[in-house]
C-alpha cells in the first residue's frame, strides 16, 4: 500500500544455506549467511595472524571464523581457535575436515568429522560471467562443448560454473593429498538435470598415475549465487 515502508528481502542467505544443505552428504554440517556478524566489536584470536589487510578481507575472514564456530557447535565439536595454515587455508581442530568460502557479501562453511570424510570442499561465487581470458584459463575446450545448450538450461555462465566446481574440488582434494593442481589438470562432466558434477584428474606427465581418479560433487544456484560441494568418504 502507498506510504508503507519498503520491506527488504533478507532471506537470500537463508535460502543459500538451505540449498547447500540439501546438496551435501549426510554428516556434513553447513552454516553461513551474510557478513554482518563480522561487524561485532569482538576480536578473534585468529585475526592476529592476518597482518595488515584491507578492511573487506578482514571482514570476510571474521565472518568465516564466526560461521565456522557455529558449524563446530552444530557438529558437536569443541569451540576451538581455527588457525591459519602456511597456505592460508584454515587449520581445523583435530578430527575435523572442511572448508570456507566467501563472496563480497556472503559466507558459507561446510564441516564434517575426519572419521567420516577425508576431505570436504565448498565454493560460492556470484553468477556473473567470466571474462573471455579467464574463461580460457579455467576451462578446457572439451568442457565447453554444447555450451549454448547447457547455458540455456542452467540460465548462467558455464565457465563460471566450471570455476566454482573446480575451486570446491581443489579445497577438498589438496588438504589430504597435498598435490597442487591447475585448472587444466582436471576435467568436469555435468549432469544438468541432477545438478551433479564428475571431476576427473587428467593423465599428465607432471602427475603420477596415483593422482588419477574420479570424484563426484554437486552444484546449484540460489538467488544468483553459484555453489558447489565435494566430499571424499573415509569409508
Amino acid at each position: 500500500m502507498p506510504g508503507e515502508p519498503e520491506v527488504l528481502d533478507d532471506r537470500s542467505p537463508v535460502r543459500l544455506v538451505a540449498a547447500i544443505r540439501q546438496s551435501v552428504a549426510d554428516g556434513i554440517v553447513v552454516e553461513g549467511g551474510d557478513l554482518e556478524p563480522a561487524d561485532r566489536d569482538l576480536l578473534l584470536k585468529e585475526e592476529l595472524s592476518l597482518g595488515n589487510v584491507v578492511p573487506a578481507r578482514r571482514r570476510e575472514f571474521r565472518a568465516g571464523r564466526i560461521y565456522a564456530r557455529q558449524a563446530l557447535q552444530s557438529l558437536g565439536a569443541s569451540n576451538s581457535v581455527i588457525a591459519v595454515g602456511h597456505n592460508r587455508a584454515p587449520v581445523w581442530p583435530t578430527g575435523i575436515v572442511g572448508s570456507i568460502s566467501h563472496t563480497r557479501s556472503l559466507c558459507a562453511v561446510a564441516l564434517g568429522w575426519s572419521a567420516d570424510f577425508l576431505g570436504i570442499g565448498i565454493d560460492i561465487e556470484e553468477d556473473s560471467p567470466l571474462p573471455c581470458d579467464l574463461a580460457e584459463m579455467v576451462s578446457h575446450a572439451s568442457e565447453l562443448e554444447h555450451r549454448e545448450v547447457i547455458e540455456s538450461r542452467l540460465g548462467y555462465d558455464l565457465p563460471k560454473l566450471l570455476f566454482v566446481i573446480k575451486e570446491a574440488f581443489y579445497k577438498m582434494y589438496f588438504p589430504f593429498n597435498g598435490r597442487f593442481l591447475t585448472f587444466h589438470d582436471v576435467r568436469v562432466e555435468l549432469d544438468v538435470e541432477k545438478r551433479a558434477a564428475k571431476v576427473t584428474i587428467a593423465p599428465s606427465s607432471r602427475l603420477a598415475a596415483a593422482d588419477n581418479g574420479c570424484f563426484e560433487g554437486r552444484f546449484g544456484n540460489s538467488d544468483g549465487i553459484l555453489f558447489s560441494v565435494f566430499d571424499i568418504s573415509a569409508h
